[in-house]
């Protein structure tokens, strides 16, 4: 257990050189270390996955489906 006392899982991660850099250079701008900025990005992308949806017209989130599917279409010939 972390002294937060949350269960934590430990997990190696392959990063390039400069992706490393930025960051170990985000997690000294904002005082925190580059686990706890790693981490803090991630769970922030899963929170702004569907912000707005809510507030979206019905109609726009179609359309908006339609065209990611006919992308995936193309990609998948």
């Amino acid at each position: 257990m972390s002294d937060s006392g949350h269960l934590t899982i430990q997990y190696n991660l392959r990063l390039s050189p400069e992706l490393k850099d930025k960051i170990s250079k985000s997690a000294k701008e904002l005082n925190r270390s580059m686990n706890s900025d790693i981490v803090a990005r991630l769970e922030e992308s899963f929170e702004q996955k569907f912000e707005g949806l809510e507030r979206t017209p019905t109609e726009e989130l179609i359309k908006e489906l339609a065209k990611r599917c006919s992308v995936l279409e193309i990609k998948m010939r």
